[in-house]
């Protein structure tokens, strides 16, 4: 492709004072040029650089003219048949000629032929001063079909099946614009597109200027093309789309497109216009069911559950995709199947688009996380959305299948590995001076899941010391041993509790309340806070029911907590807390990585513990 430029070069101005060689290359050029003309003692020649050419090649126009004075002559081109001026260059030479200065000036053209045939350049008027100008002859030559135009590798496309416009035959270049449907329904998806016909390359790179979609959600299309033979000539058409989906009813008017061919000193500029489009948008049935959300197009739902089997208390996920033609973007969520024995999370969403033929098509997937806290075989009801199909002109449902999803007990831990670390973790819990519980905590064996957001507390009060972190991740990547936990451990939350000043060094030597050995215990291995809180409750409660909590549903573990004693107000907190754990472990990620949960938990134990005590008192 060709781009227009305009050039101007002027080589280095010489003076000559060698009488005896000027005369020479006058000489020269009397005796060369074939189309030498003289008027009035002003010598100019005309010439091109070949017979034949084609519409591929660049014809290139010479144009020659001696003056004997240093003003310089100035061709005037007239308007050339089918040729295009796509480049201009300019050279002086200045002489002195038995003492008399004279000017010699090349004008060099560069045209493109833009049709075939025998093509002429008629006399070229040479202006040297007010009063006289001078004309060349006339050029003709042969111009001869080139190769057509070609589409670009990242665009090329198999040809459309399309009907060529009846006004394009002899045209170099046509637009036009058309819809594949001119009377859709609100939201429906309608296919607009724009073609650029080229029968021979661009001279210039044109501007495109599209009409404004103002009443339309729009979606891009990629860019395609093709060759189309029309006749004897081949044409490289350019595809430019977009999905529209109206907004409103009633008539919407397309303005037309323009493509622009900027002008230069020798050419106008040349606008090309397509045809405006109408359309009459109409309005769904009023029939709509209940659960019409506003989905119009032809969809398709799958659901897939993962993983296949399903673990006691953790997570899985449920999945629906909705697949089809249609405004993608502005899908409505599915109609969730209703799950009472499990507990779901926030969705998440993905997108993808991609073309089928001639229609943008798109998929949507959604994600659930679920949590069943009963074991056995269930059945997951169908997922559904309710849509308008425009071309079957109907409401209609598309459902996924049931899905069949067994839900089992969590993997038994190794006996020795639990063995050697309750072994471990008993003395250094009971070896606290200040701790008066006796509950020995159980290890809640939940698959890890890490959050990486591991950070301090939002309550300005609670701060994690420098002693702490030191020892704490020496714990977990080291392995050193959990009495190291311990002391660290009561150090951090004494200091979190404590509000004496700092003067009081007596009471930093001895603090009044250390980190409950249920927790302690609970955060060897882990830097997940929630996970610490689960594993801390679970150990706790499953020691005051002497009965694993693990395969309990709230309800029930709330029926053994009131029955064992615990008030309404602690079993709601407990519940809330075990619920807490879970949302922050599968849920979206806070800022506060479950510090302030903890330190509720860390209080609610040591408030369990006194009640304990109190009553083993009173008997």
């Amino acid at each position: 492709m060709l781009s227009r430029r305009r050039r101007y070069s002027l080589s280095t101005k010489t003076i000559r004072f060698i009488p005896k060689l000027s005369v020479l290359v006058l000489l020269l050029y009397i005796t060369v040029f074939p189309h030498l003309v003289y008027g009035q003692d002003f010598p100019v020649s005309v010439s091109v650089n070949g017979t034949e050419f084609s519409t591929d090649d660049v014809v290139i126009l010479t144009v020659t003219a001696i003056n004997d004075s240093p003003r310089q002559p100035r061709p005037i081109l007239p308007p050339l048949d089918s040729l295009s001026v796509i480049d201009l260059n300019i050279a002086t030479n200045v002489s002195l000629v038995r003492g008399e200065i004279q000017a010699e000036v090349v004008y060099t053209y560069q045209l493109q032929p833009r049709r075939t045939g025998t093509l002429t350049i008629p006399p070229i008027p040479i202006k040297f001063n007010d009063e006289d100008v001078v004309e060349t002859t006339s050029i003709s030559f042969k111009v001869t079909q080139g190769a057509p135009p070609a589409p670009s590798p990242n665009h090329a496309v198999l040809p459309s099946a399309i009907v060529p416009p009846a006004d394009l035959v002899d045209q170099d270049f046509y637009v036009e614009a058309v819809v594949d449907q001119v009377s859709p329904y609100v939201g429906q998806q309608l296919i607009y597109t724009f073609r650029l016909y080229q029968a021979i390359k661009l001279y210039r790179q044109p501007q495109l200027e599209m009409p404004i979609f103002s009443s339309f959600e729009t979606q891009g299309m990629p860019v395609q093309e093709y060759n189309l033979d029309v006749g004897d000539r081949t044409f490289l058409v350019s595809e430019i789309r977009t999905a529209l989906f109206p907004k409103s009813t009633g008539i919407i008017n397309i303005g037309a497109a323009q493509l622009i061919f900027p002008g230069s000193f020798f050419d106008e500029a040349v606008e090309l216009y397509t045809q405006p489009i109408q359309l009459n948008v109409k309005p769904l049935p009023a029939n709509a069911p209940p659960e019409f959300k506003g989905a119009v197009g032809q969809f398709d739902l799958e659901a897939w559950f993962s993983p296949q089997v399903a673990v006691l208390n953790q997570p899985s996920t449920l999945s629906v995709a909705i697949t089809g033609v249609g405004n993608v973007n502005t899908l409505p969520d599915p109609i969730w199947p209703s799950l009472h024995q499990w507990r779901t999370y926030d969705s998440l969403k993905s997108q993808s688009m991609d073309m089928k033929n001639g229609q943008l098509q798109g998929t949507r997937v959604y994600e659930r996380l679920i949590v069943s806290d009963k074991i056995g075989d269930f059945t997951i009801p169908p997922a559904k959305l309710v849509y308008f199909d425009p071309v079957a002109e109907e409401y209609r449902t598309a459902s996924t299948k049931s899905l069949k999803v067994r839900v089992i007990v969590p993997p038994t831990p190794d006996a020795a590995s639990a063995t050697s670390t309750a072994v471990a973790a008993v003395p250094l819990a009971t070896s606290t001076p200040n701790n008066q519980s006796s509950i020995d905590p159980i290890i809640n064996p939940d698959n890890q899941f890490i959050n990486s957001d591991f950070s301090d507390s939002l309550d300005s009060n609670w701060r994690v010391m420098l002693p702490m972190g030191v020892v704490l991740l020496g714990t977990i990547c080291a392995g050193i041993p959990a009495a190291v936990v311990m002391g660290a451990g009561g150090l951090w939350l004494w200091q979190k509790r404590q509000e004496k000043k700092k003067g009081e060094v007596e009471a930093i030597k001895q603090p009044q309340e250390t980190m409950h050995p249920a927790i302690a215990q609970a955060i060897i291995g882990s830097d997940d806070n929630y996970q610490v809180v689960n594993r801390a409750l679970s150990g706790y409660l499953g020691q005051v029911l002497n009965a694993t909590v693990k395969g309990l549903t709230r309800t029930e573990l709330a029926e053994r907590l009131q029955a064992h004693g615990l008030s309404i107000l602690q079993v709601h907190k407990i519940n809330d807390y075990l619920a807490q754990s879970e949302m922050g472990r599968y849920g979206p990620k806070t800022d506060n990585a479950g510090w302030e949960l903890l330190a509720k938990v860390d209080k609610l134990l040591f408030e369990l513990d006194r009640q304990t005590e109190a009553k083993a008192k009173m008997q």
